[in-house]
Protein backbone atom coordinates (compact mmCIF):
# COMPACT_ATOMS: atom_id res chain seq x y z
CA UNK A 1 0.00 0.00 0.00
CA UNK A 2 1.36 3.40 -1.38
CA UNK A 3 0.31 6.47 1.02
CA UNK A 4 1.21 10.20 -0.08
CA UNK A 5 1.55 12.72 2.55
CA UNK A 6 -0.90 15.79 1.60
CA UNK A 7 2.61 17.84 1.02
CA UNK A 8 3.45 15.09 -1.62
CA UNK A 9 -0.22 15.58 -3.15
CA UNK A 10 -0.28 18.89 -3.72
CA UNK A 11 3.08 18.70 -5.56
CA UNK A 12 1.69 16.04 -7.80
CA UNK A 13 -2.01 18.14 -8.21
CA UNK A 14 0.17 21.27 -9.60
CA UNK A 15 2.35 19.13 -11.69
CA UNK A 16 -0.88 18.00 -13.47
CA UNK A 17 -2.52 21.31 -13.56
CA UNK A 18 0.57 23.09 -15.42
CA UNK A 19 0.51 19.97 -17.96
CA UNK A 20 -3.00 20.64 -18.87
CA UNK A 21 -2.65 24.67 -18.55
CA UNK A 22 0.72 24.16 -20.59
CA UNK A 23 -1.43 21.76 -22.71
CA UNK A 24 -4.35 23.94 -23.15
CA UNK A 25 -2.42 27.05 -24.30
CA UNK A 26 -1.25 25.21 -27.15
CA UNK A 27 -4.39 24.35 -28.63
CA UNK A 28 -5.82 26.28 -31.94
CA UNK A 29 -8.71 27.77 -29.68
CA UNK A 30 -7.67 28.60 -26.77
CA UNK A 31 -10.53 29.08 -24.63
CA UNK A 32 -10.19 27.05 -21.91
CA UNK A 33 -7.89 28.09 -19.05
CA UNK A 34 -7.68 25.69 -16.06
CA UNK A 35 -6.84 27.71 -13.14
CA UNK A 36 -7.16 26.39 -9.34
CA UNK A 37 -10.03 27.82 -8.19
CA UNK A 38 -8.60 30.52 -5.54
CA UNK A 39 -6.54 32.23 -8.29
CA UNK A 40 -10.50 32.72 -10.41
CA UNK A 41 -10.99 36.14 -10.86
CA UNK A 42 -13.59 37.74 -9.08
CA UNK A 43 -16.35 38.35 -11.50
CA UNK A 44 -17.52 41.86 -9.91
CA UNK A 45 -13.27 43.10 -11.31
CA UNK A 46 -13.77 42.44 -14.91
CA UNK A 47 -13.13 45.28 -16.87
CA UNK A 48 -15.94 46.50 -19.55
CA UNK A 49 -13.96 45.31 -22.13
CA UNK A 50 -12.87 41.52 -20.40
CA UNK A 51 -16.51 41.21 -19.94
CA UNK A 52 -16.91 41.95 -24.42
CA UNK A 53 -14.08 39.36 -24.84
CA UNK A 54 -15.37 36.82 -22.26
CA UNK A 55 -19.13 36.92 -24.25
CA UNK A 56 -16.96 37.52 -27.46
CA UNK A 57 -15.42 34.17 -27.10
CA UNK A 58 -18.54 32.22 -25.55
CA UNK A 59 -20.25 33.21 -28.71
CA UNK A 60 -18.07 31.86 -30.91
CA UNK A 61 -18.14 28.70 -29.40
CA UNK A 62 -22.01 28.69 -29.01
CA UNK A 63 -21.52 29.52 -33.12
CA UNK A 64 -19.30 27.31 -33.97
CA UNK A 65 -21.21 24.24 -32.56
CA UNK A 66 -24.47 25.47 -34.35
CA UNK A 67 -24.96 23.64 -37.89
CA UNK A 68 -26.35 26.73 -40.89
CA UNK A 69 -29.67 26.17 -40.63
CA UNK A 70 -29.83 26.73 -36.68
CA UNK A 71 -27.53 30.13 -37.67
CA UNK A 72 -29.96 30.92 -40.47
CA UNK A 73 -32.95 30.56 -37.90
CA UNK A 74 -31.18 32.26 -34.87
CA UNK A 75 -30.26 35.30 -37.79
CA UNK A 76 -33.51 35.53 -39.14
CA UNK A 77 -35.17 35.80 -35.34
CA UNK A 78 -32.47 38.51 -34.78
CA UNK A 79 -33.25 40.54 -37.89
CA UNK A 80 -37.21 40.71 -36.85
CA UNK A 81 -36.58 41.20 -33.21
CA UNK A 82 -34.30 44.04 -34.62
CA UNK A 83 -37.18 45.47 -37.65
CA UNK A 84 -39.55 45.58 -34.92
CA UNK A 85 -38.12 48.02 -32.69
CA UNK A 86 -38.24 50.39 -34.28
CA UNK A 87 -41.96 52.16 -36.11
CA UNK A 88 -43.47 50.77 -39.42
CA UNK A 89 -41.88 54.18 -41.43
CA UNK A 90 -38.40 52.80 -40.14
CA UNK A 91 -39.33 49.66 -41.15
CA UNK A 92 -40.53 50.93 -44.69
CA UNK A 93 -37.23 53.14 -44.85
CA UNK A 94 -34.54 49.78 -44.06
CA UNK A 95 -36.78 47.64 -47.04
CA UNK A 96 -36.36 50.57 -49.38
CA UNK A 97 -33.05 50.89 -49.12
CA UNK A 98 -33.05 47.04 -49.84
CA UNK A 99 -34.91 47.76 -53.01
CA UNK A 100 -37.15 50.70 -53.59
CA UNK A 101 -40.34 48.61 -54.79
CA UNK A 102 -40.13 45.60 -52.12
CA UNK A 103 -41.87 47.16 -49.52
CA UNK A 104 -44.91 47.84 -51.42
CA UNK A 105 -45.08 43.95 -52.52
CA UNK A 106 -45.06 43.03 -49.28
CA UNK A 107 -47.50 44.51 -47.65
CA UNK A 108 -49.67 43.58 -50.97
CA UNK A 109 -48.29 39.53 -49.28
CA UNK A 110 -49.10 40.43 -45.93
CA UNK A 111 -52.96 42.00 -46.40
CA UNK A 112 -54.08 39.99 -49.42
CA UNK A 113 -55.54 35.66 -48.99
CA UNK A 114 -52.66 34.25 -50.46
CA UNK A 115 -52.06 30.37 -49.69
CA UNK A 116 -48.90 30.56 -47.28
CA UNK A 117 -45.59 29.57 -49.34
CA UNK A 118 -43.30 27.45 -47.67
CA UNK A 119 -40.68 28.85 -45.85
CA UNK A 120 -37.27 27.11 -46.38
CA UNK A 121 -36.77 26.68 -42.91
CA UNK A 122 -39.93 25.98 -41.48
CA UNK A 123 -41.51 22.79 -41.10
CA UNK A 124 -45.12 23.77 -41.72
CA UNK A 125 -47.37 21.87 -43.88
CA UNK A 126 -49.77 22.94 -46.10
CA UNK A 127 -53.09 22.02 -48.06
CA UNK A 128 -52.77 22.03 -51.59
CA UNK A 129 -55.69 23.77 -52.63
CA UNK A 130 -54.96 23.61 -56.31
CA UNK A 131 -55.02 19.80 -56.30
CA UNK A 132 -51.75 20.26 -58.27
CA UNK A 133 -49.59 18.10 -56.15
CA UNK A 134 -47.89 21.41 -55.05
CA UNK A 135 -46.17 22.00 -59.11
CA UNK A 136 -48.25 25.48 -59.11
Amino acid sequence: MVSISVYGMQQVLNICMKKLVTSANTLPTPYIHLLPISKMPNLDTLTDSQRDELTSQFAEIVAENMDTKDLVRYAIDGMIEYFNEGSLDELREEINTFDEELFDELVDNVTQQYPKQLNTFEKETFLDINNTGGKY
